[in-house]
């Protein structure tokens, strides 16, 4: 769409409105960008020049105002720790967030009450509490250090997997990032080498051995520009492994041909499909969530051909991740103008309760053989 240059000042300004068709439209990104961040990277900016798709991803749209989403779906399950940037839902992993902040703004981001909202960073002596907090959760074997973005502070990351390397119980380290796309120039063959240091293999005691994985975030095939595989490849060659989580987005990638091509871009370059998560029922991006059917046509052809390119396809209630099988059917309950799937979890609601040390999240309950059973606002395809 064209952009209007009346009220902006120069390059960098005017991309913030390419969705504007009106004066009146400039007026209400205006109030979007009073409500949400609204922040790219110079790498993404040349991106933008070339696909729609990227654009959509990243610059404000008139539509954000108009919602039914919450500012904090899937975080009202979570129980955050009384220290600070450390997080649990799940009985055998934990999250740490040692940096709030974002290179960039995924207008889908469902963190939308927390990232970018000037939260401090964590300390170096609030990793010290957390490391010595995890050291003591006997089921956890697993860590996420997720965002904002760890990688906006690369000593401090440094130290936490130092940290986190050091605890007999954990085994496994995940790290959720988005700079691949963003800022695919920080993945020097220094910082690469550094991080591969933290897969330890034992093959006499395979028991002992411990991982690093980092999770990488591609929605469209025009994200994979040549800087992006070569950063993706410094990894990968040094025997880092990317799992990559898709998120499921009205008008970029909901449809069979951009999502196959999708993941077979990624298999042919050492990246594993890993989720296709659909889009979560946060406020201001109800104009890109499609149905969770249709998520599930798109699962469904995905399923006829190699299962190499086959990722899990969930969505998530506050009470934790529901899996889509080819097979699935919904059960729909309609509130008004809004419509629900109603599901009943794999998680216990006694284990849930005793993790998260507080009762259900809202709109969830318990069934009669003790699960959780909640309600997930569904998108919409029209």
């Amino acid at each position: 769409m064209e952009i209007l240059e009346k009220s902006v000042k120069n390059a960098t300004d005017k991309v913030i409105y390419h969705f504007a068709n009106s004066q009146e439209d400039i007026k209400i990104i205006e109030q979007v960008k009073q409500k949400y961040p609204v922040k790219y990277t110079p790498f993404l900016l040349k991106l933008f020049t070339k696909s729609e798709a990227i654009r959509k991803q990243f610059l404000p749209s008139v539509e954000e105002l108009t919602t039914n989403g919450t500012p904090t779906p899937f975080e009202e399950g979570k129980k955050a720790s009384k220290t600070y940037g450390l997080e649990r839902l799940y009985r055998d992993r934990v999250l740490i967030t040692p940096h709030f902040d974002c290179p960039a703004y995924c207008r889908f981001c469902y963190k939308k009450s927390r990232v970018m909202r000037n939260k401090p960073a964590m300390t170096y002596d609030e990793i010290d509490l957390v490391i010595a907090e995890v050291s003591k959760m006997d089921q956890v074997r697993g860590a996420l250090i997720t965002g904002g973005e760890p990688f906006l502070d690369t000593d401090k990351l440094f130290y936490l997997l130092d940290k986190l390397s050091e605890l007999d119980n954990i085994s496994e380290i995940r790290i959720g990032t988005r700079t691949l796309l963003t800022m695919p120039q920080i993945y020097t063959e220094d910082l690469c080498f550094k991080l591969s240091t933290y897969n330890q293999i034992n093959s006499d005691y395979p028991e002992k051995s411990k991982y690093l994985a980092i999770n990488v975030h591609f929605n469209h095939p025009d994200e994979l520009v040549p800087e992006v595989i070569k950063a993706c490849n410094s990894l990968t060659s040094r025997g880092i492994t990317l799992r990559n989580q898709t998120v499921l987005l009205k008008g970029i990638n909901d449809n069979i041909e951009t999502m196959s091509h999708l993941f077979q871009l990624l298999i042919k370059n050492n990246i594993i499909p890993y989720y296709m998560n659909h889009c979560m029922p946060v406020e201001g991006s109800d104009h890109l969530r499609t149905s969770v059917q249709k998520g599930l046509d798109i699962y469904q052809h995905l399923c006829t051909e190699s299962s190499t390119a086959i990722p899990h396809y969930v969505y998530a209630p506050s009470g934790g991740k529901v899996h889509v099988g080819p097979d699935t059917i919904f059960n729909y309950i309609n509130v008004g103008n809004t419509r629900y799937i109603k599901v009943k979890t794999l998680y216990q609601a006694d284990e849930f309760k005793k993790i998260a040390k507080k009762d259900l999240p809202p709109m969830h309950e318990v069934t009669s053989d003790g699960y959780i059973q909640g309600l997930y606002i569904d998108g919409r395809d029209d």
